[in-house]
């Protein structure tokens, strides 16, 4: 990396370190509201022209919507100099006082940082909340607590790195799935804070790049009411390893949300889970022909319900809806 490029990188360390000196801890609002901005497939890069455009929607949606949280899922940086770009973002979010997460997608290593580097980058980063557990597979899986007053938690956010490529290459192809020890690590943090919360399951949504198989099942269910389009195939592991089985299980996470794929944004609720994708934010930078945007994730404490919509760059807002009841069937 040239010089000037480091030292810029260092300056804006500087300068967010200065600003976030205390550890940042998420709450509710006094109304009760806690707001989450998620993007995805970004595919930024540092080229001639560069990725401007990206920059500005982010911008805009965080003047508009201003949200508490900003979920990254995955496919953001997909070029050299992960740290510039990194950095170019954790200077947007000091700007709007936003704390902001990242879980890694299947490109996010494919340049010449590897995968620990480009945690290690972000974990560096204050107002980048990215917190990498050891002794599990992956790069990006943490949790976040959301806290209401007294410090107590009302909800939980699960990141998870949802890996890249298939492991296995002479038997199975395509992408990546979740390995048994982060499903392990998912059941014993469920478990922990349901008991405790007097055995209460905590309202909890899930953050990650690759959609679990699921997402196909649920596009295809005949009694599925569904919010959203669906103009590609869902890119999904061909294996099945049982997180969502688990988030069954464990009866604590009301939503997941991924990206990968570009032209899909819709939401469906199977077996109880909201399955949703964020709506892809790259724009020129990918393929397709969705309008690039944002979608929002509104949580009130102390219920098992969301609200969700998709804002557009220019301001449009599409398929808003709420978790459960947006999704509950006539059919009896």
């Amino acid at each position: 990396m040239k010089t000037g490029l480091r030292t810029l990188f260092i300056f804006l360390l500087l300068i967010s370190a200065s600003i976030s000196a205390q550890p940042i801890k998420l709450k509710f609002n006094n109304n009760g509201v806690f707001k989450i901005a998620q993007f995805t497939d970004t595919h930024i890069h540092a080229g001639e022209g560069g990725s401007q455009h990206v920059y500005d929607l982010i911008t805009e949606v965080l003047n508009a919507e201003k949200p508490d949280l900003v979920i990254l899922t995955g496919d953001i940086v997909t070029e050299n100099s992960p740290e510039i770009i990194f950095g170019k973002l954790e200077e947007i979010f000091v700007a709007n006082n936003t704390p902001w997460v990242t879980v890694l997608g299947n490109h996010d290593d494919e340049h010449d940082t590897p995968r620990n580097s480009v945690a290690e980058i972000l974990e560096n980063l204050p107002y980048c909340l990215n917190n990498t557990m050891e002794g599990i597979k992956g790069e990006s899986n943490f949790i976040l607590p959301v806290k209401g007053k007294n410090s107590q938690t009302e909800a939980l956010l699960y990141c998870f790195d949802s890996n890249a490529y298939s492991t296995l290459k002479n038997k199975i192809d395509g992408y990546g799935w979740f390995d048994i020890s982060q499903i392990d690590w998912y059941k014993k943090q469920s478990k922990y804070f349901t008991e405790n919360n007097k055995g209460i399951p905590i309202p909890a949504l899930a953050f990650f790049h690759i959609p679990l198989p699921e997402y196909n099942n649920v596009w295809e269910s005949a009694d599925t009411k569904l919010v959203g389009v669906k103009n590609e195939d869902v890119c999904s592991p061909k294996i099945n390893t049982g997180m969502f089985a688990a988030m069954v299980e464990g009866g604590d996470v009301m939503g997941t949300f991924v990206g990968h794929d570009h032209v899909n944004d819709y939401i469906g609720v199977y077996f109880d889970i909201a399955l949703a994708y964020g709506r892809a934010s790259g724009g020129s930078n990918s393929y397709g022909d969705l309008t690039p945007g944002s979608r929002i994730i509104v949580l009130n404490k102390g219920s098992r319900k969301f609200t969700t919509w998709i804002r557009e760059k220019g301001g449009d807002i599409k398929f808003n809806c709420i978790y459960p009841d947006s999704f509950i069937s006539e059919k009896k």
